[in-house]
């Protein structure tokens, strides 16, 4: 496999450390958060543990905008 040299400041270095699994190479990193700008929102939003009451802040007001019909996301895994 060829490799490619880049160049990067400290600062973004110790970041990526600081989200870099031990086990992982940086390679693997950028396509694990590469990967991660493809999902969509509601695969996303499906990751987080809400509560009830959260999801029905979020949606209520989403669902009853301009009497328009939205159909929420399932959370259940």
């Amino acid at each position: 496999m060829a490799s490619k040299n880049i160049s990067i400041t400290e600062e973004v270095y110790n970041k990526l450390i600081r989200i870099k699994r031990e086990d992982e190479s940086f390679s693997e990193l950028f396509l694990r958060l590469i990967k991660s700008q493809k999902n969509s929102i509601g695969e996303a939003f499906g990751k987080w543990d809400l509560t009830e009451e959260e999801i029905r802040e979020i949606w209520d007001p989403i669902t009853k905008r301009n009497g328009r019909s939205w159909n929420k996301p399932s959370f259940d895994d």
